[in-house]
């Protein structure tokens, strides 16, 4: 009797999609890899940003980060410690401090001007220096950490007080902390989406806590295309007219190098480990900022009065500015999934103004400038185009009122 093989039913479709994906990704990574990488060489090229690190004796830390030195008449040197003008820039949730080099590049920031990018805790060398090296000894970041490594990184480097911060996402919230912490070096400051707790969006705090959400640790196709859905103006919107921002034929590739980024679930790791830290779960975000921003919400109205005993100033924990008096430029996508807009216009005590035919956001915060961007998520616009590009004229504006700057600076050609 002749033994016959027997092998479980396959359905079509999924004898289709491996040799598909195959294809996908071998298309895909010729794209990112050749063009995709010859652009990220010339703009890393281009922003003249170099890879370095420091020790930082207090926190007992090494730090990674890129720096561009000032040139003054063609040559790398700084006349004035105090008074070198400088700019700080801070990376997203599991970005590379060089992942900002584009951005950088198309600000075509003056020579002279030094230019500081960071590396926060569990991202970039990091992960690659520390975590991989030794998981068993690794120590997740905390706000208070990222803090004080950062604080101690401006004085190791000698930063002066003729600076300005530009922050992103996780960078913003960590420009909003450094600014109100060290107002004797930071002057000004642009905040792009700040992932100020209580203003991180909740339904994806409780989805990442839940384990329904697979944000920044994508465990799936599905998981990363969701994802990328949610950085435009949500993956229920069918609205827009790039439906997924990212093509189809790059998606695969994108996953596969997305596996290689940190190991699986470190960044969700992170993520829940700072809300751990701030004491923010499901069970106590209604006591934690619910009820604050009950207290905080009266703010609006003529007649209120505020217990400022009861509104926490804690950076990490408020739900009201309390660096109400810092220089800032706030810019919020009016349409972004996963820092709310809403509750960015209520931290920052946003109110419309209007006047004849027009209005206009104000904050009560005299010194802050708050900007929306119409039919934009987080990273992406309803048409598909990143929000670096749609930014960066403003950006460049508010960044070179430094010190000495003046209005020549302005070169129309890269706005």
């Amino acid at each position: 009797m002749t033994a016959v093989a027997t092998h479980p039913s396959r359905s079509p479709q999924k004898i289709i999609r491996a040799p598909q994906r195959e294809v996908e990704a071998l298309l895909g990574g010729a794209v990112l890899n050749t063009v995709g990488r010859a652009a990220q060489n010339i703009a890393y090229n281009k922003s003249k940003l170099v890879a370095k690190e420091v020790y930082l004796p207090e926190c007992n830390y090494t730090m990674y980060y890129h720096e561009r030195e000032a040139v003054i008449d063609g040559r790398q040197k700084i006349v004035d410690q105090q008074n070198q003008p400088t700019i700080l820039f801070f990376h997203g949730l599991s970005m590379r401090s060089e992942d900002l080099a584009g951005f950088i590049a198309s600000l075509n920031i003056p020579p002279h001007i030094r230019i500081l990018c960071p590396e926060q805790m569990g991202h970039g060398r990091d992960i690659d220096n520390r975590l991989l090296a030794d998981p068993d000894n690794y120590t997740m970041p905390t706000h208070q950490l990222m803090l004080d490594t950062t604080s101690e990184f401006l004085d190791v480097v000698k930063v002066g007080s003729n600076t300005n911060a530009f922050g992103i996402s996780l960078g913003g919230a960590v420009c909003y902390y450094i600014h109100h912490h060290r107002p004797d070096i930071i002057k000004r400051a642009v905040l792009v989406s700040p992932a100020i707790l209580c203003c991180v969006d909740k339904d994806l705090l409780f989805g990442v806590q839940d384990g329904s959400n697979n944000f920044c640790s994508a465990k799936s196709r599905e998981d990363l295309k969701l994802m990328l859905r949610d950085l435009s103006t949500g993956r229920d919107d069918d609205t827009r007219k790039k439906r997924d921002p990212v093509p189809k034929f790059i998606l695969e590739s994108v996953y596969r190098q997305s596996k290689k980024k940190a190991p699986e679930g470190h960044f969700r790791e992170l993520l829940l480990n700072l809300m751990s830290n701030a004491g923010l779960t499901q069970s106590t975000y209604a006591t934690t900022f619910q009820h604050k921003n009950l207290i905080a919400k009266g703010s609006f109205t003529d007649d209120s009065s505020i217990d400022i005993d009861e509104i926490d100033t804690n950076p990490f924990t408020a739900v009201k500015d309390i660096n109400a008096d810092a220089n800032r430029l706030v810019i919020w996508p009016e349409k972004d999934r996963i820092i709310n807009y809403e509750e960015g216009k209520r931290f920052f005590e946003v109110s419309t103004a209007t006047t004849g035919s027009d209005s206009e956001l104000v904050s009560r915060n005299k010194n802050t400038e708050f900007e929306t961007i119409r039919d934009c998520g987080h990273v992406f616009d309803t048409n598909g185009r990143m929000i670096f590009d749609l930014i960066r004229p403003r950006v460049r504006e508010y960044l070179l009122e430094l010190e000495g700057e003046n209005e020549s600076t302005t070169d129309s050609s890269t706005l």
